[in-house]
């Protein structure tokens, strides 16, 4: 994933030479880069919240103790030590009409898979690492407010940024 963004920086610091160069014949640029590794993303479970009990108008899932997590696994360099960047809060979307909500997140993660373990990855960025195996497994939960919103299915994204350092 961090390989996309490095690229895309590339890209628009090239936008003035490639005007430039239209006045200009002789013009050569060559391009190359170096990927110092990937990140393999595998979703296992989404978050649950078929069923699950209200404290007031809140559905919270912990992503630490709640058997509802959603979990993943990050797969990449073997020992390699990354960072780890997620929006904290989202919007769902209301699927049967109008209407919106806002899901906050909270992120677990542990370099075994286990999640009563895992630690909170809260706003300190600190460094990670990937386990000898190459994985990183996180575990993926939060809360919203149900207090004002229209009947329907709600949905919404969640990314995680890793990046090398």
């Amino acid at each position: 994933m961090i390989y996309k963004k490095a690229l895309g920086l590339f890209i628009i610091s090239l936008l003035p030479l490639i005007g430039a160069a239209q006045n200009q014949q002789n013009v050569s640029i060559n391009v190359s880069a170096t990927v110092a590794g990937t990140v393999e993303m595998i979703t296992i479970n989404t978050v649950d919240f078929e069923n699950i009990e209200r404290e007031g108008s809140v559905v919270r899932v912990d992503p630490i103790f709640g058997e509802r997590a959603g979990k993943m696994i990050a797969r990449g360099t073997p020992n390699a030590e990354f960072r780890v960047d997620y929006i904290r809060e989202r919007e769902l979307v209301n699927l049967d009409g109008d209407g919106i909500i806002f899901f906050n997140y909270e992120v677990a993660g542990n370099r075994i898979d286990d999640q009563e373990t895992s630690e909170l990855l809260d706003q300190d960025i600190r460094d990670l690492q990937f386990n000898d195996d190459g994985e990183y497994y996180f575990w993926i939960g939060g809360s919203v407010d149900l207090s004002d919103i229209n009947p329907g299915s709600y949905q919404g994204e969640f990314t995680i940024e890793i990046e090398y350092i």
